[in-house]
């Protein structure tokens, strides 16, 4: 298969932009007409935009193809001389876009290149493109820009007890099969909330624990109903055999919210056991680390201290597509979505041979 060459926007093409602007055309149609990508015209918008103030002193916001020309000439005039990456303007522009707009990893941004069949003049290993980063070699991006940064290790860090037993069935009478993630079908499920006392909407996250497949689904507020009511819905949406067989057990912490285990395990038609659901130890989020992994993806988009109200269903689902998209190292590659139906289909055809 011919790979794609990835071409940043010319001077022509700005020119095209800013009538097309003036125009009344909007990003997607612009996008359309030139053939590229929403992001790329979405950020060549950005590089030449500026204030324009008519005779009546009414400011509006307005592209210039020679603001954005001169920058462009600028960015590679300053690092045209020092750059060690061939002066490949293209690679460094797709690298950008990846970290800053997609909020994806350098892995991920190689692997991608891979994925989507580019090809540049620059071919670097992973830890050469860090280095580059560190070395100042980007026009827009450093190590402060990588996402997930590792976290200090914080000194006489005490234990705390766990000082009542959980609610329903113990993680220490979890099989061993579903520890060692030999079989698909065993979930990790957890909430990722906002600011306490502002933000009634929270998220309940659910984990495959061998493929990394994940489920994000927006509660209404932080409670066990709540929960209950979302499990509840995705079992209509599937039908109750395809739930059985998708969540064969679930792990959760001893959060309030997941303190109805009768609700999580039954069944909302017939009452009959749908999932087997396991508490771990109280102060023990290692023993959902996949789960508490996958969190970290999520405040990519939304940070601590934001508050969840105002975000749609859609814009949850899209965080959901994007993380079960997002090519993984463990995988080669490969990405959770990937990964899991390709179980999925080994486990059908051995249960029907």
């Amino acid at each position: 298969m011919e790979k794609k060459k990835y071409k940043h926007i010319t001077e022509y093409e700005r020119i095209q932009i800013e009538a097309l602007r003036r125009a009344g055309r909007t990003i997607t149609q612009i996008a359309e007409q030139l053939q590229k990508n929403y992001s790329s015209i979405w950020r060549e918008l950005q590089r030449g935009k500026y204030i324009h103030r008519n005779s009546e002193w009414i400011e509006e916001e307005r592209y210039s193809s020679d603001i954005a020309q001169e920058k462009c000439d600028k960015n590679k005039l300053a690092h045209g001389k020092g750059l060690k990456l061939g002066k490949d303007y293209e690679f460094v522009e797709y690298i950008e876009r990846k970290i800053l707009e997609e909020k994806k990893s350098l892995q991920v941004a190689l692997y991608d290149i891979r994925r989507e069949n580019l090809t540049f003049d620059t071919d670097v290993c992973l830890s050469t493109l860090y280095n580059y980063v560190r070395s100042g070699m980007f026009y827009n991006i450093t190590m402060a820009d990588m996402p997930m940064p590792r976290k200090k290790k914080r000194k006489n860090h005490k234990i705390k007890k766990q000082k009542r037993a959980s609610v329903g069935t113990s993680i220490d009478q979890r099989p061993e099969e579903i520890n060692n993630r030999e079989t698909i079908g065993h979930w990790e499920m957890d909430s990722v909330v906002g600011p306490q006392g502002k933000s009634k909407k929270t998220f309940l996250v659910l984990t495959e624990r061998k493929s990394l497949k994940e489920i994000v689904e927006p509660l209404k507020d932080h409670t066990s109903n709540e929960v209950v009511r979302a499990l509840d819905r995705l079992e209509r949406e599937m039908g109750e055999k395809k739930f059985r067989e998708t969540f064969k057990s679930i792990t959760v912490d001893n959060g309030m919210e997941f303190s109805d285990f009768d609700g999580i395990e039954r069944s909302r038609r017939n009452k009959k056991k749908r999932t087997t659901v396991y508490y771990c130890h109280a102060y023990r989020s290692c023993e959902r680390a996949r789960n508490e992994n996958q969190n970290r993806f999520i405040r990519r988009f939304y940070p601590k201290g934001v508050n969840f109200d105002h975000i749609t269903r859609k814009e949850v689902k899209e965080i959901e597509t994007w993380m079960n998209d997002y090519a993984r190292k463990m995988f080669d590659g490969k990405t959770a979505g990937e990964v899991y139906k390709a179980f999925r289909e080994e486990e059908m055809e051995v249960r029907m041979a």
